[in-house]
């Protein structure tokens, strides 16, 4: 099969891995270079890179709806368009542009969790299952008939552990749907519109923690913003310390939130109920360290307060 993948961020790579392994002849569309890091150095799409590793052109697209873009597309004649973490909304011209439609692998269980950051979204809202969906896209983001789906578990799984397994899942998801319908077979489920959920982009703040929340709470936060944008708390000096993981436990009460209940490893910091066990962090400019490491360099006193 022809297939054209729009594609920009790493969700994308397994699916652009699966289609090239599978002998599909592949066309990728990108979104443009930008400047990235310190140095400020212009730097293609994640997509873009392993395409340059595999031999693929990848095609930058300032804008998928313009004439040029379109003109492009036509040209690929691709029997198929698939959008995985592309960035850009397609218009009726792009959608239409393949025989076989245009499919997206989004990382939920449509219809719940529509929008920009389904998987942090799941963990936030304590949903002890998320997935993967293959839908067809349409004018409306992420409404579209579901194809294929298939669930796992959010046990102890962080957001960006949690994609990097669907992405891979999606990516075996998708083919099977290429099967079916290079067969005719494939099925489509209209969502139930009353079962909408959405989920907003993340903002920096929402890797805060807040100590007077309870330690269940406090652990969801922390996977849910790993990485990105990342789990942080204050010293009682205002320094800044990312949270990388941890884990509740139990904890007697009276204690204050925030406060460090045990300072020998692992470090134990009392919430609004119960506690909360770090195991990894860095401090504010430094490297990820086990909290043993950090202990040694940066004692924290039973009693110390941690602010949000």
């Amino acid at each position: 099969m022809r297939v054209t993948l729009l594609g920009s961020a790493a969700f994308a790579i397994p699916t652009l891995d699966a289609l090239v392994e599978g002998g599909h002849e592949v066309v990728i569309g990108t979104q443009p270079a930008r400047k990235a890091g310190r140095g400020r150095k212009l730097t293609p799409t994640q997509v873009a890179l392993r395409a340059a590793e595999l031999g693929v052109d990848a095609r930058e697209l300032p804008d998928v709806n313009d004439r040029d873009a379109l003109d492009w597309l036509s040209a690929s004649q691709p029997d198929l368009i698939v959008v995985v973490a592309f960035g850009q909304k397609l218009g009726a011209a792009v959608r239409a542009a393949a025989p076989w439609g245009c499919l997206n692998i989004h990382p939920s269980l449509l219809p719940r969790w529509r929008g920009a950051a389904p998987v942090p979204a799941a963990l936030l809202a304590g949903d002890d299952r998320t997935g993967v969906c293959i839908i067809d896209v349409v004018e409306r983001m992420d409404a579209g008939d579901v194809l294929a789906s298939r669930s796992t578990s959010t046990s102890g799984k962080a957001a960006g552990d949690l994609l990097d397994e669907l992405s891979r899942t999606g990516a075996e998801l998708l083919l099977d749907v290429m099967d079916e319908i290079a067969r005719g077979d494939a099925e489509r489920a209209p969502q139930d519109e009353a079962a909408v959920t959405r989920a907003r982009k993340l903002v920096p703040d929402d890797g805060r923690i807040r100590w007077e929340h309870d330690a269940a709470e406090v652990d969801r936060r922390v996977r849910a913003v790993t990485p990105r944008p990342g789990a942080f708390a204050l010293t009682p000096d205002g320094q800044r310390l990312s949270i990388l993981a941890g884990e509740p436990c139990t904890c007697e009460r009276g204690r204050l939130p925030g406060e460090v209940v045990a300072d020998t490893p692992p470090l134990v910091v009392a919430c609004g109920t119960n506690a909360y066990r770090i195991l990894r962090l860095k401090r504010e400019g430094g490297k990820p360290m086990d909290i043993d490491a950090f202990l040694r360099g940066t004692p924290m006193p039973a009693g110390t307060r941690l602010g949000p």
